[in-house]
C-alpha cells in the first residue's frame, strides 16, 4: 500500500539538526521608510535575528548566504525585492523549503486576504513560512493516521491566529496613518509645510503657539534663479530661450538627486545636474508657491496664503504668467484663474475693422459701451459709414468723420503735466538705479559660473594630460568640449546683461520720443492691440462721445489737454453769450 509523504514536525527554535540537514532557506527583511528604521527596528536587527532562526534551525541561508532586504511599502503585494525573491524561487525549483522573516506585521500590511495569497503562492512553490516569533505552525495532515493526503486534508494549527495578526496589522496602518495624514492635512490647510522642500526654499522649523511647524524659506544657493526666472518673464522683454540662456549662464542646474538600490538602502547614483529648458521654465512659473500661495489635493485646489513669504510677489507671479494662471486677490479671498485676459480685443465681426479705427475707445452716452460701426446705404446706392449704438436703448449715431475729427483734435491736445513730468523722472532714476542692482548681481552670478566652469574645465585638462587611457582620454575630451561651449554662452549672456551709459542714454531717448511723438504714437491704427494699451494708459476710462465733444473725459493724472484741443462743438456749447449761468 502506497502511502502519502510523512510531515515532520517543526519548531521555532528547538530542532533536531540532523532532520534538517540541507534544507535552504531565505531571509526576507522590510521597513516601511528610512525613518522608520531610526524610530523602530531597522533590517540590521531583523537580518541579526532571521539568520539566528536559521541558524538554530540548520537551515542555508541561499543564494550564498545573501539576505534580502527591502524599504517598501507592506501594504502593497508587489514589491521589487519580493518580485526578486519569487523570481528565483521560480527559476530554481526545489532548490528553497523555508522563506524565513521576522513576524507578520514586518511581513505584510496588507491584512488576511492579502498574507493567505501569498503563503499560497509561496506554498505552491513548496515554500514553507517561517517567523522568528514562532506563531506560524507546520501544517497537518488530518488523515496522516491512515497514510493519505489531500489538498483538503492539510491544514495549520495557527492558521486562523496568522490571519488575525495579518488583519490587526492592516488595522493598526489604518490607524497611523489616519492619525498622521489628517494632522498633515489640518496643516497644511493652515498654510504650512508638511512634505520635502520645493527647489528654490529650504525646510526650516519654527515654534507657533509652543509648537514646532515647518515653513520654507528661501534657499541662498538656489532661490535667486527662480526670482531672475520670474522677473525676466515678467519685464516681456527677452523671449523664453533668451531667458533660458540667461538662467543657465547664471549657473542654474535641477537639484541634485539621490538614486537607490531596489532595496532603498544604498545610494547607486545621483539625477539631476541638467540645465533649463523652456518647457521646465514655463512649468515652474505657473507654481503659485513661488508666489506664497498653496494649491493642492489637501487645499481642495483652493488657494491659500502660506504662513511664509514667497520668493515672489502675486503681481510678479501675474506678470510672468501673463494671464495663463492669474491669482485674484480681494480681500482675504483668492481665486486662480487660467487662461484669464481681460485686456484682450475679442475679434468677432470684424471687430478690429479698420473702417471705425476708434470704435473700442469712445463710448455710447447712453449705456456707456463701445460704439459699433456700420456703412448704411441711401436711396442714391451711396455708403454712409456711422459710429452707432442702440443696445436697449434709441438708436444713437455720430457720422464716422464727425468722430474721428473729435476724437483726434482731443488727442493732440493731450499735454503731459510739468509736476508729473518732474516726478516721473525722480521715480525712473530710482527705478533704474534698483534694477541696475539686480543686473549687476546677475552679472556677478554670470562671471562666477564662468569661472568655475573654467576651473572645471582646467581639472579635466589635468586629468586628460596624466591620463594613458585612450578610452578615458575620449570621454574627458568629450566633456572639455562641452565645458567649452558652455563657457562660450555664458560670456555671451554676460555681455548681454552688462549696463554701460550708452544704454542710459538710449533709454532716455526713447522716453523723450514717446513724450514728443504722443499723439502720433496714440493714431497708430495699424497696431488696434499696442492702440488699446497705450490709450488705457492715458484715460482712466474710455470716455463717451459727449465727453469727447465737451473736452471733460477722465485723463490719467500725468496728463492734461491745452486750451485748443477742444472741437467747435464743444466751443458753441461753451460760448453761448456773454450773459451770466445762473441768477445771483
Amino acid at each position: 500500500m502506497a502511502f502519502g509523504h510523512c510531515v515532520h514536525h517543526r519548531y521555532p527554535f528547538s530542532i533536531n539538526m540532523n532532520n534538517n540537514q540541507n534544507k535552504n532557506c531565505i531571509i526576507y527583511c522590510r521597513i516601511s521608510s528610512a525613518k522608520g528604521a531610526q524610530e523602530g527596528e531597522g533590517l540590521d536587527t531583523q537580518e541579526k535575528i532571521c539568520r539566528t532562526c536559521a541558524e538554530s534551525r540548520g537551515y542555508t541561508v541561499v543564494p550564498h548566504g545573501k539576505v534580502f532586504r527591502e524599504t517598501f511599502s507592506g501594504r502593497k503585494d508587489t514589491r521589487p525585492v519580493l518580485e526578486e525573491i519569487f523570481d528565483y524561487i521560480e527559476k530554481n525549483p526545489g532548490k528553497v523549503q523555508y522563506f524565513v522573516f521576522r513576524m507578520i506585521d514586518r511581513f505584510t500590511r496588507g491584512g488576511g486576504f492579502s498574507y493567505e495569497g501569498i503563503k499560497k503562492k509561496l506554498a505552491s512553490y513548496g515554500v514553507e513560512m517561517i517567523d522568528t516569533t514562532g506563531i506560524i505552525q507546520p501544517s497537518k495532515n488530518t488523515l496522516d493516521y491512515l497514510g493519505f493526503e489531500y489538498d483538503w486534508s492539510k491544514t495549520s494549527p495557527s492558521g486562523i491566529t496568522e490571519l488575525v495578526m495579518a488583519d490587526n496589522a492592516k488595522s493598526e496602518v489604518t490607524t497611523i496613518l489616519t492619525r498622521m495624514i489628517a494632522q498633515e492635512i489640518e496643516l497644511t490647510q493652515k498654510g504650512f509645510k508638511v512634505r520635502g522642500a520645493v527647489d528654490g526654499y529650504l525646510n526650516s522649523r519654527i515654534y507657533v503657539d509652543s509648537k514646532k511647524r515647518m515653513i520654507q524659506i528661501p534657499d541662498p544657493e538656489r532661490a535667486k534663479y527662480f526670482i531672475e526666472m520670474f522677473r525676466l518673464r515678467a519685464t516681456g522683454t527677452l523671449t523664453d530661450k533668451e531667458i533660458v540662456d540667461r538662467i543657465n549662464a547664471m549657473g542654474y542646474r535641477s537639484r541634485i538627486q539621490n538614486k537607490w538600490d531596489r532595496a532603498h538602502e544604498k545610494i547607486i547614483g545621483h539625477g539631476g545636474g541638467q540645465q533649463l529648458t523652456v518647457k521646465r521654465l514655463q512649468a515652474t512659473i505657473q507654481r503659485p508657491i513661488y508666489c506664497g500661495i498653496m494649491c493642492e489635493k489637501w487645499t481642495r485646489w483652493q488657494p491659500i496664503k502660506a504662513y511664509y513669504d514667497g520668493l515672489v510677489s502675486i503681481d510678479m507671479f501675474n506678470q510672468a504668467n501673463r494671464g495663463s494662471v492669474f491669482i485674484k486677490k480681494e480681500g482675504s479671498d483668492m481665486t486662480i484663474l487660467y487662461d484669464y485676459y481681460p485686456e484682450r480685443l475679442v475679434v468677432k465681426r470684424m471687430r478690429d475693422n479698420p473702417m471705425f479705427p476708434y470704435k473700442n475707445f469712445v463710448l455710447c452716452p447712453t449705456c456707456s459701451k463701445p460704439f459699433l460701426g456700420s456703412c448704411p446705404v441711401g436711396k442714391g446706392g451711396e455708403g454712409f459709414p456711422t459710429y452707432h449704438c442702440s443696445r436697449k436703448h434709441k438708436y444713437f449715431g455720430v457720422p464716422k468723420k464727425k468722430l474721428e475729427d473729435s476724437f483726434k483734435s482731443l488727442i493732440n491736445g493731450l499735454l503731459f503735466k510739468p509736476e508729473a513730468l518732474n516726478s516721473m523722472e525722480a521715480s525712473f532714476l530710482n527705478k533704474f538705479h534698483e534694477r541696475k542692482g539686480e543686473i549687476i548681481q546677475s552679472s556677478i552670478d554670470v562671471h562666477r559660473n564662468i569661472a568655475d566652469l573654467k576651473i572645471e574645465q582646467k581639472a579635466k585638462s589635468d586629468a586628460f594630460v596624466a591620463t594613458t587611457s585612450q578610452v578615458l582620454r575620449t570621454s574627458l575630451e568629450k566633456q572639455i568640449e562641452e565645458l567649452e561651449e558652455r563657457i562660450k554662452s555664458a560670456n555671451g549672456e554676460s555681455q548681454k546683461i552688462d549696463i554701460t551709459e550708452n544704454d542710459i542714454t538710449s533709454f532716455k531717448s526713447y522716453g523723450k520720443y514717446f513724450m514728443e511723438h504722443l499723439p502720433e504714437l496714440l493714431l497708430n491704427t495699424y497696431n488696434p492691440r499696442q492702440q488699446q494699451s497705450l490709450l488705457s494708459l492715458v484715460f482712466e476710462d474710455f470716455p463717451t462721445y459727449t465727453e469727447l465733444v465737451n473736452g471733460t473725459p477722465k485723463l490719467a493724472w500725468v496728463f492734461k489737454l491745452s486750451s485748443t484741443s477742444t472741437s467747435l462743438e464743444s466751443l458753441r456749447v461753451t460760448l453761448r453769450g456773454v450773459e451770466p449761468r445762473f441768477q445771483p
